[in-house]
């Protein structure tokens, strides 16, 4: 079941719009066509030092704001890719667990959760015939891992899971063909992880 809208509005029932002292950034695609303005805020939930960065998504081209949202902690992980000569940027509503593919070139939001303190997103690479997508990322507190999604969908969340590796402690680098990755780990060293 999606909980988005749970994450929503709990974000709003104890926003205070106290912003965090220099935490202020502005992000310029690659393509250049996009711009992300970031700020974090405090928020007022009891026993909970919490806080939670409003994502302002931009049209650099334009000027026009494309998409305004919260993303409930004060990071924020995103990657930008094209596929099939579509812009998207992927990243989080919900830090653990979340799922939020933007499609900039048509202007849609698709965001998942089941608010279960899931897999965290930190960083995303496409496959080079563009079908799969290797995610890197953690549980909260646990080593990181890769699970590799289908991504013929990018607009259907949740994504299926394509390959989870029983490998932790790799980072991805990147995609050597359409079934290999090449990963490495804390010490530098390289591998072949196949699907």
């Amino acid at each position: 079941m999606n909980c988005v809208d749970k994450i929503r509005k709990e974000i709003q029932q104890y926003y205070t719009g106290a912003a965090i002292a220099d935490s202020d950034e502005t992000i310029i695609s690659p393509n250049e066509k996009y711009r992300i303005e970031i700020k974090s805020f405090k928020q007022n939930k009891p026993n909970c030092n919490w806080a939670v960065t409003k994502i302002n998504l931009f049209n650099k081209l334009h000027d026009a704001l494309l998409f305004s949202f919260f993303v409930n902690d004060d990071s924020f992980f995103f990657s930008w890719i094209t596929k099939n000569e579509i812009d998207y940027l992927l990243c989080a509503e919900d830090l653990c667990g979340g799922q939020t593919v933007i499609d900039l070139t048509n202007k849609k939001m698709a965001s998942y959760t089941e608010d279960n303190d899931g897999f965290i997103w930190t960083k995303h690479l496409l496959s080079p015939d563009e079908k799969l997508l290797a995610v890197f990322g953690c549980g909260w507190g646990s080593a990181f891992f890769i699970i590799v999604y289908h991504f013929d969908n990018p607009m259907e969340l949740p994504l299926k899971i394509a390959y989870k590796p029983m490998w932790t402690g790799y980072d991805i680098v990147e995609w050597t063909d359409n079934k290999s990755i090449r990963v490495k780990n804390s010490k530098y060293e390289e591998a072949i992880l196949e699907i």
